[in-house]
């Protein structure tokens, strides 16, 4: 039997024909293409700014650099998220604090949030784990001198339930980093976006994506006049989108309606099809969910992942928290490092194949093996 992936990019003809265009064109890197696509995207979000950028752990640091984070500060972040932007804060010289989940859930907990927070913290970086928001409201009340810097790689297009807004359109948030990875919602290849309203903030991060210079390339080379003055402002760093990957998210942003759709679609039949079943636990169906992915709980995780390859369906995991990863036992003291629900609800999670590319006789494939996989592993048991 065919081997069912994890996720496949959804890229048609219409997406091909826009990079052949831009390839044809003879202007590549950032020019033309990144300025209509940083415009649509801020639209489609609701936000005055979007910066493109070359992934969203670069945008992440872009961020954190412009926001004065470095020595003797302090960011927090979930445990439970992905390595990139806590590395980014690390790298810049602060020092990293781990914020526990929910009890029983993937979203971290403002709780443990507010109770971490001390005069050197410097931003919060909340994860919209799975593309469900987090409660953002709860985390609007943050010291005036913590910063709120959210995590959407894996949002979009999602619903900010708690302020009934698009995540990225930074109604309690200092900016918002997006990712644009093979397996995203939508997909640059490889490539990100920074969203804010503060327009002081928008420009520092433009200059900082191109070396600190104080005009972009494209600025330069169509002026044939003056195009060879620039100056270098600001300690920057080379995190800019070219303009062939935002050809390719200037139609992919046109399709992410439907994509979105297909990716509900899929997320009800599993829910439909699962959720009176004994052995697992389903995700939340919240309003306004990105699905990104669809994580389940079971009792035998590994095991269960194992039969589930065996049945040629591809599982994944997410995440494993920064606290089980042996770089950051080594860095961080076990107190802060002690986030007891993140690795309970990691070692039961696994994430089902979903993407926008499946089809209905796909989804109805990945459920016959969840419940043999169930059967066999006499799922039931040992799951609280």
């Amino acid at each position: 039997m065919a081997n069912l992936p994890f996720a496949l990019p959804d890229i048609g003809k219409d997406e091909i024909a826009a990079v052949s265009a831009c390839l044809e064109s003879g202007w590549l890197t950032s020019g033309r293409k990144v300025q209509e696509f940083e415009a649509a995207f801020a639209s489609f979000v609701g936000a005055r700014h979007a910066i493109a950028v070359n992934s969203a752990t670069t945008g992440a640091l872009l961020v954190l650099d412009a926001l004065g984070v470095g020595p003797g500060t302090e960011v927090i972040v979930p445990a439970y998220t992905f390595s990139g932007p806590a590395m980014m804060a690390h790298r810049l010289g602060a020092k990293v604090v781990l914020a526990d989940c929910e009890p029983g859930g993937y979203q971290v907990s403002s709780e443990d949030v507010h109770r971490k927070i001390t005069e050197r913290t410097r931003v919060m970086m909340p994860t919209h784990f799975g593309g469900l928001a987090c409660n953002m409201d709860a985390l609007s009340d943050l010291p005036s001198h913590v910063a709120l810097v959210d995590d959407a790689a894996h949002a979009l297009p999602t619903l900010d339930w708690s302020t009934n807004s698009m995540v990225g359109e930074g109604r309690v948030s200092t900016a918002t980093f997006f990712s644009f990875y093979a397996t995203k919602c939508l997909t640059t290849g490889e490539g990100g976006m920074v969203t804010t309203n503060d327009g002081d903030l928008a420009a520092r991060l433009r200059k900082l994506r191109l070396h600190g210079f104080d005009r972009q390339a494209f600025d330069r080379y169509t002026n044939l006049r003056t195009g060879w003055k620039y100056d270098v402002v600001a300690p920057g760093w080379k995190a800019n989108m070219t303009d062939v990957a935002a050809a390719l998210g200037l139609v992919q942003l046109g399709r992410l309606h439907e994509m979105h759709a297909s990716r509900i679609r899929i997320a009800e039949r599993y829910q439909a099809a699962l959720a009176d079943v004994p052995g697992i636990i389903l995700p939340s169906e919240d309003h306004g969910h990105a699905w990104h992915l669809y994580p389940v709980q079971v009792a035998q995780r590994d095991l269960f992942v194992s039969l589930m390859g065996e049945k040629s369906v591809q599982c994944s995991v997410h995440f494993i928290p920064l606290s089980l990863h042996s770089y950051w036992r080594r860095l961080l003291p076990l107190a802060d490092r002690d986030c007891p629900q993140a690795e309970a609800i990691y070692a039961r999670s696994l994430s089902l194949p979903i993407y926008s590319r499946m089809t209905d006789a796909d989804a109805e494939r990945v459920v016959a093996a969840v419940l043999e996989t169930l059967r066999e592993t006499d799922g039931a048991a040992g799951l609280e």
